[in-house]
């Protein structure tokens, strides 16, 4: 990922827990997102700064505000990079928690260990905020994400969003009983007024239904997908020419960036 939406060795994603915490096989979707985008240090160990986010960094801040969490990409331009990701249902919680960077030392450092022990900068982050929340009554509980960086005509920025509110999140938020896509944009830290669409799914099992390991993707995915053409189109005139799924490549043609990653708890 070479854009302004690549993140060198960690990229995130939303893994957010709403009306408490979830430290199980996955998570709940939430309002805010915030990743870090700094790399690893070189002779940092990926099992090792995952296990002490996943056991001592969620002991430092359970019973808060936030969640955190720490996924691997299995998929993807960026497989094998580890994910690390805040979430919050609510902006006001966020808020109360810390400014800036979540993944300071000051913050986070737990057990004689600290993000810095893995991390080169802790300060690099971006935080997103789900479009049109308010009209999200319930939230997807999902053990896998599908990140997909999409890239926004600058100029229709705006329409998009309301694009998004009014037609998108209402056909595609619940396109299949065990994904999700929604749709966030970044308001602060390296990649403000960035775009992200979240395929969000329940496990990986799930995500296998629909697109096999070394396998075509199926009939079912195909199947909810297409009644959502016509919208699909809409959608391309929204997007950088180039930077999705051309119809014809995939049944979620155009809903695809060319740009993406998965990652799994």
């Amino acid at each position: 990922m070479k854009s302004k939406f690549y993140f060198a060795t960690i990229v995130t994603c939303v893994c957010l827990v709403a009306h408490g915490y979830v430290y199980g096989q996955g998570m709940k979707l939430g309002e805010v997102v915030i990743v870090s985008t700094s790399a690893m240090k070189p002779n940092a160990k990926a099992d090792a700064f995952k296990a002490f986010i996943n056991s001592e960094a969620v002991k430092r801040i359970k019973g808060g505000p936030m969640s955190i969490h720490a996924f691997q990409a299995d998929r993807g331009k960026l497989k094998g990079d580890v994910l690390l990701v805040y979430g919050s249902d609510s902006p006001s919680a966020r808020e109360s928690f810390a400014t800036g960077s979540p993944f300071r030392d000051e913050v986070l450092a737990a057990s004689g260990k600290k993000p810095s022990d893995f991390l080169s900068n802790t300060h690099k982050y971006t935080e997103y905020r789900l479009i049109g929340a308010d009209k999200f009554k319930t939230r997807p509980d999902i053990g896998l994400l599908g990140i997909h960086y999409i890239k926004v005509k600058k100029e229709k920025a705006a329409e998009f969003e309301k694009f998004v509110v009014d037609k998108l999140h209402p056909a595609v938020g619940n396109v299949l009983p065990d994904m999700h896509l929604m749709y966030y944009k970044a308001v602060a830290g390296d990649n403000t007024a960035s775009y992200i669409t979240i395929f969000a799914i329940t496990s990986t099992a799930a995500r296998h239904k629909y697109w096999p390991e070394g396998a075509p993707e199926t009939q079912p995915l195909k199947d909810a997908f297409k009644p959502h053409e016509a919208l699909a189109k809409e959608l391309e005139t929204y997007l950088v020419e180039g930077s999705y799924l051309e119809v014809g490549k995939g049944g979620a043609a155009i809903y695809e960036s060319k740009e993406w990653t998965d990652y799994i708890y």
